[in-house]
């Protein structure tokens, strides 16, 4: 009985601070200090219509701005961003 206890607690605990883990992206978002850049209208929709446009956007202002991020990393920004602010359809 103790182990079973001791077994729930320890997948509830994982549980737990998994959840609330903080997205990739986010980090990267504040890393980058996007908001440097986007503060007066941080993000438009009609800029970039769907998930790829936000994607090649993302990959554009890592460029230009020499941030210094790789594919994946870019991929994560994009997708937080698009969690947060776009709700585009994969």
């Amino acid at each position: 009985m103790k182990l079973k206890t001791l077994l729930t607690g320890s997948i509830v605990f994982f549980a737990s601070t998994t959840a609330y883990a903080e997205h990739p992206g986010k980090v990267l978002h504040e890393q980058a200090k996007c908001m440097g850049c986007h503060t007066a209208k941080p993000y438009d929709k009609n800029k970039t219509p769907t998930y790829a446009k936000l994607v090649s956007t993302v990959s554009f202002c890592n460029d230009n701005l020499n941030a210094g991020m790789f594919e994946d990393e870019i991929e994560q920004l994009a997708d937080y961003l698009n969690q947060i602010y776009y709700k585009h359809p994969k």
